[in-house]
């Protein structure tokens, strides 16, 4: 089944300020800021209704900041099915 690609510069998304979530903050139920370092919108390697696949550097509070590789980019935040998460802080 062929999925409606949204189009998005890749280059227009590397140092855009996204929130994201991941299980390693409390199950995915903490947001966290993060930069986006790297991303790329090649349909063939993103999951189910995400926008771009992205590289972050997440900033938790109270924790040392952390890379983060291959995480789907959505328009906006998911149910906490999609463990890591991020979408862009709008």
């Amino acid at each position: 089944m062929a999925r409606a690609a949204k189009k998005i510069d890749a280059d227009a998304l590397v140092g855009e300020i996204a929130l994201m979530r991941s299980s390693i903050w409390q199950n995915g139920k903490r947001k966290v800021a993060a930069i986006i370092t790297d991303a790329t919108t090649d349909a063939a390697l993103l999951p189910e209704k995400a926008i771009a696949l992205v590289s972050v550097t997440a900033f938790p509070a109270g924790a040392p900041s952390r890379l983060m590789l291959d995480v789907p980019l959505y328009d906006g935040p998911q149910d906490g099915e999609a463990l890591p998460a991020a979408w862009l802080k709008r």
